[in-house]
């Protein structure tokens, strides 16, 4: 597994672009890259997102209909949590093709606390009482866990460029405890060879980067791992359920066989 550390941040404002990579391209490219940037200074790390929606799904229903304003809520570890240790409660918003992220650091235990009980911890900033607000609209539980191994790269003209690979994308319906990941088993998302990148911007695309993907032939892709889980596996399941309880059936969450998992090559420039 990975290595895990500890990101900081509370706001962040951005435009994401994502492709979806095989290992052999990956591996051009990044030989390419390492002429404008450089691996950040967290190397390849685990991160693991528990996503909250309705028993509906109202939230990833809305999201995946392309709306022009949608937000969800999320809670993020980077690495297995412990109890005492920092997680980010994460309310993600998208406007007009801006991702506008804000969270706030808690402990595990007392995410737990608030996210389950309602109990709010005796500090609340700004961006927790926007979060809170959230809370209060919709009654939302643990629905989705995603996995994956992260590299990261920033630019080296301008660091608040990035970009970001993501490998062995997995996820679990039943399991949300994030003290408890090591034993419980993910479901990979994707093939074992594919790879997914996403471009992070502030401003302007850089013009060597823009030519470097022409020259490769790598073209935007609209993956979303939320809403990939949901349309590929929980649609299908949920829409069964609805057909089922009007006739005392129930149904379960279809399972896919485990496929060998491969990690990103830790890079060094």
């Amino acid at each position: 597994m990975a290595k895990a550390k500890v990101k900081t941040g509370t706001i962040f404002e951005r435009r994401e672009k994502k492709y979806l990579l095989t290992k052999v391209k990956f591996n051009l490219l990044m030989a390419e890259l390492e002429k404008y940037m450089t691996v950040d200074e967290y190397g390849l790390h685990t991160i693991h997102t528990v996503y909250y929606d309705t028993d509906d799904f109202d939230v990833i229903r809305h999201s995946v209909s392309k709306p022009k304003f949608k937000e969800k809520l999320r809670l993020r570890s980077y690495g297995q949590a412990e109890k005492s240790s920092p997680v980010y409660l994460e309310l993600k918003k998208k406007v007009a093709g801006v991702t506008y992220k804000r969270r706030v650091a808690l402990d595990y235990q007392t995410a737990q606390n608030y996210l389950k009980y309602g109990r709010k911890p005796s500090q609340m900033n700004q961006v927790f009482k926007e979060i809170d607000y959230y809370m209060q609209q919709q009654v939302l539980k643990p629905k989705v866990l995603i996995s994956y191994d992260r590299l990261a790269l920033s630019g080296l003209s301008d660091p608040d460029f990035r970009i970001t690979f993501d490998q062995n994308i997995r996820y679990s319906l039943s399991s949300f405890d994030l003290t408890a990941i090591a034993d419980e088993y993910e479901t990979p998302l994707v093939r074992s060879d594919e790879i997914l990148m996403e471009v992070k911007i502030l401003g302007a695309f850089p013009l060597e980067i823009s030519q470097l993907f022409s020259k490769l032939a790598i073209f935007q892709n609209k993956f979303t791992k939320y809403g990939n889980v949901y349309q590929w596996i929980l649609y299908p399941e949920w829409e069964k359920q609805k057909l089922n309880d009007l006739s005392d059936e129930t149904q379960t969450i279809k399972k896919y066989p485990q496929e060998e998992l491969h990690y990103v090559k830790q890079y060094h420039f």
